[in-house]
């Protein structure tokens, strides 16, 4: 077995620390006037929304994980349309 060297730890050799920043995120996103609402509100204007338009409209580089929580929290429905995604309202 190994020894590992004794000494001061750098920032090269400590491990990562993760932090419960999931809760944080949604509890930011869920905000009145927060990217949930508007999100929804997007959807709810045009249904059959594709993730580029959301994206554009949200002007977000991607939005992947507000959709996943949009779709687990069951207020919105993906359907696939050929090779399209798009979004409704539940």
């Amino acid at each position: 077995m190994k020894r590992r060297p004794q000494g001061p730890r750098t920032a090269a050799t400590q491990k990562p620390v993760k932090h419960g920043t999931q809760s944080v995120k949604i509890a930011k996103l869920s905000r009145p006037g927060g990217l949930l609402e508007k999100t929804l509100s997007l959807i709810k204007t045009h249904p059959g929304i594709r993730p580029s338009e959301l994206n554009r409209l949200l002007n977000l580089g991607q939005s992947d994980g507000l959709r996943n929580t949009l779709i687990k929290r069951g207020l919105i429905r993906k359907e696939k349309d050929g090779a399209a995604m798009r979004y409704y309202l539940v």
